[in-house]
């Protein structure tokens, strides 16, 4: 088997079988004091509730779970039905004992108002848009149970991916309209450096990026850096300056020069950093340190040169070494290509061919995407790499986002709903963060407190319930700068997030 497809194999299969094994995390605290329950009777409980299918609608009705919480006397679905699904006239579904007495329901304050008879007329339709209550009657004519029933409906789009206008922030610099600028994940935080209007330089780090707070430094630079070079490890930074040097920093403040001269960083590679340099008129593939098990090699005729997205990496449990990816770049020629290129540690190949654009100065950024497997409404969870922006080799900005679920292999056309608004500006070398920040909510609503069960779909979703309040880990994908149409910087921070990633976790 070649180098190619050796390492397509390992990534297919390492793919799929994440994709597999998606995993459920929650954790409930409990309060110090246990509240005394109080248990209905059972000639008076619910043990059964479900929607019959309705003609006209592409949401199958029938295949809804709903949960019957016969403490606290509550019916909902906790999985939302679509938004714009009309529930004026829906007919339920209900079990119950046989020696009930009587089963009423009660609607107010939606469209419809009155009361329904529902042992005489179990065909009748319901109005959920308002107040539905139900009261179960035992044999003895004395002995009732009252359960309120919410249809939940989602009020806006869960699965379009939002980037608010006010939500936007100005870049991190000490002067107005900085001329150039880089960001890096490192040290679980963004690192940002600038090069400012009057050409000097700013190290911006995060404290808090929801805040849009930032510690600004001057870093001590004694050589000229090249500041869409900067890149990062687990424990350094690195760049390049004007005549190629490489120099590495702990802190982006001090930084020092390994010697070594690259003509550009593609990016880390476990605690290694991967470049390029000339060996004689011959581009060759190199790493620092200079590892003695590292082989360096030659650059192929169509091995992006410039301008290619970052270099990202991943590992897990199938796969023995990281494997790294980047799409697309310029080629030595002045070319653009649609190529992904992989490295497994030992040996680059390409991961795919015309799957994207020709780009150049994309970003990728790791997310999630949810899509229906089976006919009923839960949505399943998948890891993807999201590729946004760029520039197309006609000169016009890359406006699709791309998305991948198998590392690179593959790359689809994000759905309708996921794509950049119009407001969003087209952008080229942009940079990409995911950052993920805590939110949290009040559970006393008793449509959402409920067991913890966490129902298919938002497994990713961690999740802490103390006190009636519940915890969560919401990801928000971060755009820094990238250049506009006109070549000048965006001096600006946009920020995106999936409308369901917001939402109080179900469970």
């Amino acid at each position: 088997m070649n180098i190619k497809s050796s390492l397509l194999s390992g990534l297919i299969l390492s793919a799929c079988l994440a994709m597999l094994m998606g995993t459920l995390s929650s954790c409930n605290k409990k309060t110090e004091t246990e509240e005394e329950v109080y248990m209905p009777a059972s000639s008076v409980a619910v043990t059964g509730f479900s929607l019959k299918s309705k003609s006209g609608t592409s949401v199958r009705l029938d295949s809804v779970f709903f949960s019957i919480d016969l403490n606290k006397g509550v019916i909902f679905n906790a999985d939302s039905l679509p938004m714009g699904t009309d529930i004026t006239k829906l007919v339920p579904v209900i079990s119950y004992t046989s020696s009930a007495s009587a089963v009423t329901l009660t609607q107010s304050g939606g469209k419809y108002t009155g009361e329904i008879d529902y042992k005489t007329n179990p065909s009748d339709s319901v109005d959920f848009s308002g107040k539905v209550v139900l009261k179960i009657t035992a044999e003895d004519k004395e002995t009732t149970r009252s359960y309120s029933i919410k249809v939940n409906v989602h009020q806006c789009e869960p699965d379009s991916l939002v980037w608010d206008q006010l939500a936007v922030t100005p870049m991190p610099s000490r002067l107005r309209s900085p001329k150039q600028q880089k960001t890096v994940g490192y040290k679980d935080t963004s690192y940002t450096l600038l090069q400012e209007s009057d050409d000097s330089y700013t190290l911006a780090v995060a404290t808090d990026l929801i805040a849009g707070e930032w510690t600004k430094s001057t870093p001590a630079f004694d050589f000229e850096p090249e500041v869409r070079t900067l890149n990062a490890t687990s424990d350094r930074l690195f760049v390049l300056d004007k005549a190629g040097v490489l120099h590495t920093s702990a802190d982006g403040l001090t930084w020092e020069s390994t010697g070594s001269v690259w003509t550009n960083i593609i990016g880390a590679y476990g605690d290694s950093m991967l470049g390029m340099r000339s060996e004689g008129g011959q581009l060759v593939h190199t790493c620092w340190p200079a590892d003695a098990g590292y082989a360096e090699q030659p650059v192929s005729s169509d091995f992006p040169v410039a301008e290619y997205s970052g270099f990202v990496q991943f590992s897990n449990r199938w796969t023995t070494l990281p494997i790294g990816f980047m799409v697309g770049g310029r080629l030595a020629d002045g070319t653009y290509t649609s190529k992904t290129w992989g490295y497994d540690g030992d040996h680059w190949a390409v991961l795919s061919e015309d799957m994207t654009p020709a780009i150049a100065g994309a970003t990728l950024v790791p997310y999630y995407v949810y899509r229906k497997t089976t006919s009923s409404l839960v949505q399943t969870e998948f890891s993807v790499w999201m590729l946004i922006g760029g520039q197309c080799s006609d000169g016009d900005s890359n406006r699709t986002i791309y998305v991948s679920y198998d590392n690179g292999v593959n790359w689809y056309a994000a759905e309708k709903q996921m794509q950049l608004p119009d407001h969003f500006p087209g952008l080229k070398n942009l940079d990409g963060i995911m950052a993920e920040w805590p939110k949290q909510a009040s559970l006393k609503d008793n449509w959402t407190d409920t067991a913890s069960r966490a129902l298919p779909g938002m497994a990713r979703v961690k999740y802490e319930v103390e006190d009636y309040e519940v915890y969560w880990d919401c990801p928000y994908i971060y755009i820094f700068g990238g250049a506009k149409d006109n070549g000048a910087l965006n001096d600006e921070i946009w920020r995106g997030v999936l409308n369901r990633m917001t939402f109080v976790p179900q469970f």
